[in-house]
């Protein structure tokens, strides 16, 4: 089974007003598809946070698969 790479980002601008990806929690996910991982993830991030939507914190999802 694949293993993947979660980050929720929240994008935030500073004081120039120049946007930044600011990490809000990062998770190494095993699934079976790219979609499964993002499921899971979701599930992980609102269970740690105890929140029902995890866009509450962020504002993307990155998925990415780990380099071999």
């Amino acid at each position: 089974m694949p293993s993947f790479s979660v980050r929720f980002m929240k994008i935030v601008c500073d004081d120039t007003g120049g946007e930044h990806r600011a990490c809000q929690a990062a998770f190494m996910v095993d699934a079976a598809s790219l979609s499964a991982a993002a499921q899971q993830a979701e599930t992980d991030f609102c269970r740690q946070r105890r929140v029902r939507d995890w866009t509450i914190f962020a504002d993307v999802l990155e998925l990415r698969t780990p380099p071999a």
